[in-house]
């Protein structure tokens, strides 16, 4: 009966003390607690879904171009590897080896900019001296016997087939005998892919722009991204190549008949209304480049170095007797083209009369042997 007794006190007790500790608990996580807040974003959230993804995606977008800023803005351009960090000079081709080269020279001098092309552009150049060595004396054999030369393409243009074989196995003959290579004659045409990388590697460091590019310029031209506002480099540049020219050209040994010299006096000042919108950065380049080549034509055509360096004399062109002197104005160039045109036409009619008779005397002589061709 004791045990009964207390058990059901017990129990009476529990029921009592159970509901008197509800409110309490209640009271516990109510308005002021976090438990009912994180039940309501979980369960009671009126925010859409989609804004959620948006802004999820708009951290990662921020994220990602931190990432990016802090990538690019680890190296600056006095640095070895900055170029690559920006994109630039990454791959094997000419663009890519010359935006390296202007690279290790702009960090291994610490020169400004601008002189970092204009040593580039000397150090590369003078790499390609001797191809220009070998095309020299090329050319001053070539000029030896040029009037030979010119008369036998005369023969090739405007004879018949027969005569074409004839006077180009004369001319092989006499490259042979004088010991010139035509091939030699291409050699800086080498310079092509290079002049292609220096301007295609400035042009996009300029646009980029490469740090330091705005203000590593000198004089009136400053800011290397953008365009000379006097066209100092452009006119320098024109006046350099024309006296080059006039001298000789590149390899100090070509001759041009006078006509072609006074058209080449003037054209490169034409040049100035196609750069005039360049970056100054490919300016520097061109204005360079001109500079070396004048110095080098100069060197070229000095007796004394021709003769350390083994290079024939260069030797005007003499005139064999009984051929027309070269034309000098553009108006005997014109009509010294139009008559070879002629001349030309005439012996193509020529040798196809010559043709249309031999098939007729074919026809009527030898009809039992005659071959009809389809």
């Amino acid at each position: 009966m004791l045990k009964l007794g207390i058990s059901r006190s017990a129990r009476s007790l529990i029921s009592k003390s159970v509901p008197s500790l509800r409110p309490h608990l209640v009271e516990n996580f109510g308005a002021g607690s976090i438990t009912p807040a994180f039940l309501g974003v979980r369960y009671n959230s009126s925010i859409p879904t989609s804004e959620i993804k948006n802004k999820l995606t708009d951290f990662a977008a921020e994220n990602a171009a931190v990432a990016s800023d802090l990538a690019t803005t680890t190296l600056n351009s006095n640095e070895l590897g900055y170029m690559a960090s920006i994109g630039l000079g990454e791959g094997w081709g000419p663009t890519a080896l010359i935006t390296n080269i202007l690279e290790i020279t702009h960090v291994y001098t610490g020169l400004p900019w601008w002189a970092s092309i204009v040593c580039a552009t000397f150090a590369v150049r003078a790499v390609m001296f001797p191809i220009y060595v070998k095309s020299s004396a090329n050319m001053a054999k070539m000029s030896k016997i040029k009037p030979e030369v010119d008369e036998l393409m005369n023969e090739m243009r405007s004879g018949s087939n027969s005569e074409k074989m004839a006077a180009m196995g004369k001319r092989n003959k006499l490259y042979k005998e004088h010991g010139i290579k035509t091939s030699h004659s291409f050699l800086p045409l080498l310079q092509l892919p290079v002049a292609y990388g220096f301007f295609q590697a400035t042009r996009n460091m300029a646009h980029y722009p490469v740090q330091g590019f705005a203000n590593q310029g000198a004089y009136w031209f400053e800011n290397l991204t953008q365009a000379d506002p006097y066209l100092g480099l452009q006119i320098l540049t024109a006046l350099v190549v024309t006296g080059m020219i006039r001298g000789g050209g590149e390899t100090g040994a070509q001759t041009m008949n006078p006509m072609f010299k006074k058209v080449m006096t003037f054209l490169p000042f034409l040049s100035i209304f196609v750069t005039y919108n360049m970056s100054a950065s490919i300016l520097v380049y061109f204005a360079a480049n001109a500079v070396f080549s004048f110095v080098q034509s100069l060197v070229l055509k000095n007796k004394y170095f021709r003769k350390l360096a083994s290079i024939p004399p260069i030797q005007p062109p003499v005139r064999l007797p009984g051929t027309k002197a070269p034309p000098t104005t553009v108006s005997e160039w014109w009509n010294e083209y139009n008559a070879n045109l002629k001349k030309q036409a005439r012996s193509k009619m020529e040798q196809t009369n010559k043709k249309l008779e031999a098939i007729e005397t074919r026809k009527h002589n030898k009809s039992d042997g005659f071959i009809k061709r389809h």
